[in-house]
């Protein structure tokens, strides 16, 4: 692998200042709080590196290669990629034959808790870090309670999430809690003409959808975030024209990727519910379906789209479990057909 070379966004300058100006952290474990596509994960490899390597040159090629001892990583199976992290992350892995597991099992929390039994082997300290934290079960978060109230010595738990208010109290109770916030629309177009990720002329569009994360807009860019937009929104508008089955729907819906339709979906409901209550509401994900959604929301019932809200909720936690996809799917496009009525 390549050498490491950290990355701090601009936007996050102030937090890494915070954290490497402190001689000594008021606490064993951090919690790194905040939306996807602000860069927490780039921030936390960073700051474990430099805990990790120091000036200790066999630390740096370790590290380099993925194979530190006292480095440790955790996250969901299904989010493991080919890369520095997904070499850390594979050792707690368990084998089986199934689909990737979208969540952290207490297994790996388990194998985890086994290697921290020692003292750090080459480093004068040992980096947990603990990815989409969120998708921890109440088994697997008291598996790693355990190791939060009575932790190792010399050992930093760096625990990442995306959705705080799904992580176990007892958990973030035993935190340091560090809030990573999006960059001033301004300030992150700047940041995304620099970097060039994006056309100049897609920046605002993507930063709307992406509700101003700079690393988010990229990510749906890549992803042809647009393009899924319009297929959604083809769907629903099928579905209420009585053009399309709920059935066929659904299967579209999966063949698109459930995560990135029911995101879609979760969006288009909050623009109608923002519609609904102003006639030009400040912020819109979708500003390139403005107009379709501000002539809709007026023929809905908007206690119709808190509904939806609700029930979009309810299938985005399904989807990370091992229910039949398609049978959500399914049940969500029959809800979305009914809006009208």
């Amino acid at each position: 692998m390549d050498n490491f070379t950290p990355t701090i966004h601009p936007w996050n300058q102030d937090i890494w200042q915070n954290l490497t100006l402190e001689s000594e952290r008021s606490n064993h474990a951090l919690l790194f709080n905040g939306d996807a596509g602000l860069g927490k994960r780039d921030l936390a490899l960073a700051l474990a590196h430099l805990v990790i390597t120091g000036s200790h040159n066999q630390s740096e090629s370790l590290f380099n290669g993925g194979s530190h001892p006292d480095m440790h990583v955790l996250m969901p199976e299904s989010e493991i990629e080919d890369n520095l992290l997904g070499a850390f992350a594979k050792r707690y892995l368990e084998q089986h034959s199934g689909k990737p597991k979208k969540t952290i099992s207490i297994d790996q929390v388990r194998r985890l808790s086994q290697s921290l039994d020692t003292h750090p082997h080459i480093s004068a300290h040992r980096l947990i870090l603990i990815f989409h934290a969120e998708t921890m079960n109440r088994n697997a978060s008291n598996a790693l309670l355990k190791s939060l109230e009575e932790p190792p010595a010399n050992t930093l738990f760096i625990i990442v999430t995306d959705e705080l208010s799904k992580l176990v109290k007892t958990i973030r109770s035993r935190c340091s809690l560090v809030n990573f916030r999006q960059p001033d629309h301004a300030s992150a177009k700047a940041w995304l003409e620099l970097d060039g990720s994006l056309p100049s002329s897609d920046i605002d569009t993507y930063l709307s959808m992406s509700n101003n994360q700079p690393l988010e807009a990229i990510r749906l860019f890549r992803d042809d975030y647009l393009g899924a937009l319009k297929t959604v929104f083809t769907d629903v508008n099928n579905l209420w024209m009585c053009r399309a089955e709920v059935t066929q729907v659904a299967k579209n819906w999966q063949s698109l990727g459930s995560s990135k339709s029911v995101d879609i979906l979760q969006k288009l409901a909050t623009d109608l519910l923002r519609s609904s209550l102003s006639e030009s509401p400040e912020s819109v994900f979708f500003p390139v379906q403005k107009s379709w959604v501000s002539s809709v929301s007026a023929k809905l019932s908007r206690a119709k789209i808190v509904l939806l809200h609700d029930e979009l909720n309810y299938a985005k936690r399904m989807l990370a479990t091992t229910v039949d996809e398609l049978l959500v799917l399914e049940t969500l496009s029959n809800n979305v057909s009914k809006l009208p009525s």
